[in-house]
């Protein structure tokens, strides 16, 4: 086929048809964008859909499938599929697959390590301008546990994380717990291969510590500096144990 025929010198590929279940999973889908499904409806039965849509009961599984990764919908044994209340959380929990694939990547770790570091501090910095006593008492105990657990290393992970969601906690905003949570989430698997012994564990409580101190002076700089410094440091303990392929990444993130 010629040039002026439109041929592959144009690049173009055949036209895919969409598979059965995307079919099914579109319509379901638009029903619930443009609210004729609404959060806490019960979908129409398999049988119901087979129907309507006429198809078989592989292709509706396959989209109840689809869109229950998509956060969509809930599936309960014995029970109809529900529309989903959409929240932050259950997006961003439909990612994890993509995001760990991407993470073995070194700069998007990188990128995603920055991140959640930029956002840390900012919390930081939040929580020492606007924390309440309550909410200070609720830090120093989480600080307090951190600082039991050291010698205990999976105990030591658990109430570090715990301190950590503290500071998005005192900012009472459920998108900002919801973002940490994921962010703990996609690092902690590579966090998990960091070698601890009690002297790293000390050292960072010592550093969890001078950020209270800093948030409980209300004084927003040194507590930014101080989670920025902590971070720094886990980074720091990254690249020692690095494999030689992330060479590429050693400089910190900022």
């Amino acid at each position: 086929m010629s040039q002026a025929d439109g041929g592959p010198v144009l690049g173009l590929a055949p036209i895919s048809r969409p598979k059965l279940y995307e079919v099914v999973a579109a319509r379901l889908e638009a029903a619930i964008r443009d609210g004729r499904l609404k959060p806490g409806d019960r979908l129409p039965s398999e049988r119901d859909l087979m129907e309507t849509f006429d198809t078989g009961r592989p292709a509706v599984r396959e989209a109840f499938l689809f869109l229950e990764k998509k956060g969509l919908i809930e599936t309960e044994n014995g029970r109809r599929a529900r529309v989903r209340k959409p929240d932050v959380g259950s997006v961003l929990e439909s990612l994890d697959s993509v995001i760990h694939l991407s993470l073995q990547d070194g700069e998007t770790f990188k990128d995603l390590f920055a991140a959640r570091s930029f956002l840390e501090q900012a919390m930081a910095r939040n929580a020492a301008l606007h924390i309440t006593d309550a909410q200070l008492q609720m830090l120093r105990e989480r600080l307090d546990e951190n600082g039991r657990a050291v010698g205990d290393r999976h105990e030591f992970v658990r109430t570090d994380a715990l301190f950590h969601r503290a500071l998005f906690e005192i900012a009472d905003n459920r998108i900002f717990e919801a973002v940490h949570d994921a962010f703990a989430g996609w690092v902690e698997e590579r966090r998990s291969r960091l070698q601890r012994q009690s002297f790293t564990e000390e050292r960072a409580h010592r550093q969890h510590v001078q950020i209270f101190d800093a948030i409980a002076a209300r004084d927003p700089d040194a507590a930014e500096a101080a989670m920025r410094y902590h971070l720094k440091g886990w980074w720091a303990a990254w690249l020692a144990q690095k494999e030689p392929s992330q060479e590429e990444y050693a400089d910190p993130p900022k």
